[in-house]
């Protein structure tokens, strides 16, 4: 295994195909061969060129599951042939995050498949080891691509001062509002309600589990809740989505006092209405990624069957066919049509 194939994104929606060396691994690294990876919305917005903090050249991919092929001579706890996954931050492990233990967050931090370290889109993969998750050994390679989305509704939950007991309100129904609803439920809410404006994601949510689930195309969210809820009741609001629109319609919506978390990707510029956050006394949580516990109980609830993954994947794709997974997990058409995780499977 001298070479492998990497796709790197050279500019917006420009991949390169490349034949390159098989990275070297140090002492506290490990190499994985890739057996699946995901295409998650920052992807899209790197791909297309409106995420906020990645810039081309860059191989993307962070969702991903593969078999362990080298441990570095520092290694421990993990073997040669177990199939993993990892979390995406490489930490500098000095900063005052990483002493607090929110290394996620790290001052210095390196991003797999985002910031300064080449992702999954490519036969093998590189990550530290303390970052790498061994699998179950029944969980297969698409479920085991999923812990990493999973992790960041898990962890958004944690994020919030979500009580058992508590309803929450989840806006946006694509992978991670979904998942992040699932969350809510594992934990213990009294209500979970989800709103999106895509009617076949309504339906996802609805398959998975999730009861409440309104279509906000043709039903106005703030009415719904006054007439079916009562804002006082509302205790938290997730806005997995990110747009101008759906933090504005948050703030509108949040009962004095609550929280809103932020668990979408916005663009740089966002306007809303400040004033609202400031004589409700809102806050406005920010929600990135996970940390170490987020991650372990992903993979616990994905393979105890507590957090349904499967039918969120909608469609898979050989690796050899990126440029078509990514037409796919892009067109608004396809959203339209229930296309909700796209995956590619490496041969």
């Amino acid at each position: 295994m001298d070479t492998m194939k990497q796709v790197e994104l050279v500019a917006v929606k420009e991949f390169e195909e490349k034949e390159v060396k098989v990275p070297d691994i140090k002492e506290d690294e490990v190499l994985i061969k890739v057996e699946t990876c995901g295409i998650c919305g920052s992807d899209v917005h790197s791909y297309t060129g409106h995420h906020p903090f990645v810039d081309p050249p860059i191989v993307l991919g962070h969702e991903y599951a593969g078999i362990i092929k080298k441990l570095g001579k520092e290694v421990t706890g993990l073997e040669i042939g177990q199939r993993a996954t990892s979390e995406i931050v490489i930490n500098c492990g000095k900063c005052h995050n990483c002493k607090d233990g929110r290394y996620h967050i790290c001052e210095n931090g390196k991003y797999l498949g985002n910031v300064d370290w080449n992702g999954a889109m490519a036969d093998y993969v590189v990550m530290k080891a303390d970052k790498v998750h061994p699998l179950p050994e029944n969980m297969s390679p698409l479920e085991g691509a999923m812990v990493e989305p999973s992790s960041v509704g898990i962890h958004a939950v944690r994020r919030s001062d979500f009580e058992v007991g508590d309803t929450a309100l989840v806006i946006g129904a694509g992978i991670i509002g979904n998942l992040t609803a699932q969350a809510l439920k594992i934990a213990g809410a009294r209500r979970v309600i989800v709103a999106d404006v895509l009617e076949e994601r309504v339906k996802k949510a609805k398959e998975v589990g999730l009861n409440e689930v309104i279509n906000t195309s043709d039903i106005d969210l703030k009415e719904w809740i006054e007439e079916n809820l009562g804002r006082e009741n509302l205790n938290l609001i997730f806005d997995c989505v990110g747009f101008e629109e759906t933090l504005d319609t948050a703030i509108n919506i949040a009962r004095k006092g609550s929280q809103i978390i932020m668990v979408g990707v916005p663009p740089l510029d966002v306007s809303v209405n400040m004033a609202f956050v400031q004589d409700r006394e809102l806050e406005i949580i920010g929600s990135l990624q996970y940390i170490y516990k987020d991650y372990i109980r992903s993979i616990d609830f994905i393979n105890k069957g507590l957090l349904k993954v499967k039918p969120l994947i909608t469609h898979t794709y050989n690796f050899s066919e990126y440029q078509k997974a990514f037409e796919k997990a892009i067109s608004d058409e396809e959203a339209k049509k229930g296309r909700m995780k796209v995956l590619m499977e490496y041969s």
